[in-house]
């Protein structure tokens, strides 16, 4: 009996030492590569810049609301860029599986399985471009026309989207 608590307790400890190893292995390790200019992802440079910092729209926080809805609860820096012209840095999750996207979640962390989402819905903006984009795996920057959401699935929206060069 003791010898399965100590290997029960020395697979938890593993267990824990892997995941902690791996977080902190997407942490940044300059303090100028700031969490939220882009997102935590292995390998690639912070956000350009003049583009919002993720940071900024991860700090939105999910509230429960007296008429037992959830949603959203905007900072008054998030409340400004509605209705303005932003550029955000993200990557793609498409919605369909056309090789040119017109409709796609643009997301501050690189999707790792076709299946599930990466984060929840302040690391996302639904984008809507007028022309088709290629899609790739690679970070890309977005222009368009920031919707800060209060009543609906996405808390953010970007309309009028193009590519644009970082």
């Amino acid at each position: 009996m003791a010898r399965h608590r100590t290997l029960r307790l020395s697979t938890a400890a593993f267990l824990v030492a892997l995941f902690a190893g791996g977080a902190a292995a997407l942490q940044p390790q300059d303090p100028s590569k700031a969490p939220g200019q882009g997102g935590f992802w292995i390998g690639a440079d912070p956000a350009p810049a003049g583009t919002v910092p993720w940071q900024l729209l991860q700090s939105t926080k999910t509230v429960q609301r007296p008429d037992k809805k959830f949603g959203p609860a905007f900072t008054r820096e998030v409340r400004e860029l509605d209705k303005q012209q932003v550029k955000l840095f993200g990557f793609m999750m498409p919605l369909d599986q056309a090789k040119k996207q017109k409709r796609f979640l643009l997301s501050a962390y690189p999707p790792h399985c076709s299946f599930c989402l990466t984060a929840g819905p302040e690391s996302l903006v639904e984008v809507l471009a007028d022309q088709p984009i290629d899609f790739t795996f690679e970070p890309v920057v977005i222009a368009g026309r920031m919707a800060v959401l209060e009543n609906d699935v996405v808390y953010y929206r970007l309309t009028n989207a193009v590519p644009v060069k970082p």
